[in-house]
């Protein structure tokens, strides 16, 4: 009975890690397109793009900006080498659990399930501060709206902003009045419709806060998984 129960462990971890060797294959080829392919991905951006431009018509803000020639890709570029390094080693790792499960290789499951403990440890110190002390994170956001230069800018982290902005419905990171710190932002409030909703809430809201508890449970699963298998392979060995 227990040996079928670990075969079952076996092949549900195998089955596991391949699926997360597709997604970390998946997400590193993204961020290579986000840093690389602008033509592929620029329909995706099209509506942002031309809600952006629209705004700076109605506003009178658009003079000297032509959307169209803005590198995206550089505005990208730390997403897109977050994405190509975070995918890179979640296909190492899952790597690692699939040969470690299928071949027993105990010194791969030991190294997969240390690696995931501390990305978990990682992930609940991060939570425990979005919960707890979010005025860090939006300390850290509010720094750099501060060197935001308005919505005619070509700027990155001004395009960035109002890329986030438009996509997530939101303005600033807490409201609106966030924008007072951003002293090279030329303001035109009669020429402005102010968005009240935060960034920090609609990102956190769509993104995070929808597995943001579900995600360390459903990991403590595959160390526990991992560390079963890699005893199961010492008492097999012994």
């Amino acid at each position: 009975m227990s040996g079928c129960i670990e075969q079952i462990g076996r092949v549900l971890l195998v089955l596991i890690n391949l699926i997360f060797l597709l997604v970390g294959l998946a997400i590193t080829a993204v961020g290579f397109i986000l840093r690389y392919g602008y033509s592929v991905y620029k329909p995706f951006l099209d509506f942002s793009l031309k809600a952006l431009q629209k705004t700076l018509d109605d506003t009178n803000l658009g003079t000297g900006l032509d959307i169209e020639n803005v590198d995206i890709g550089q505005v990208m570029l730390s997403l897109a080498l977050g994405l190509i390094i975070g995918g890179l080693v979640l296909v190492a790792l899952s790597f690692m659990g699939c040969c470690g499960a299928c071949c027993k290789f105990k010194l791969f499951l030991w190294i997969y399930a240390l690696v995931i403990l501390v990305f978990v440890l990682i992930e609940v110190v991060a939570i425990g501060i979005l919960y707890g002390k979010p005025d860090i994170v939006k300390g850290q956001a509010k720094t750099s709206l501060s060197k935001y230069e308005g919505l005619a800018s070509s700027e990155v982290t001004s395009l960035a902003w109002n890329v986030i902005m438009i996509q997530f419905k939101c303005c600033g990171i807490d409201s609106y009045k966030d924008f007072a710190e951003a002293t090279s932002w030329k303001k035109n409030p009669a020429g402005v419709t102010l968005i009240t909703p935060g960034c920090f809430d609609a990102v956190w809201s769509e993104s995070f806060g929808k597995t943001a508890i579900a995600v360390p449970v459903l990991i403590m699963l595959f160390i526990i998984l991992a560390v079963k298998l890699a005893k199961d392979d010492d008492k097999c060995n012994s």
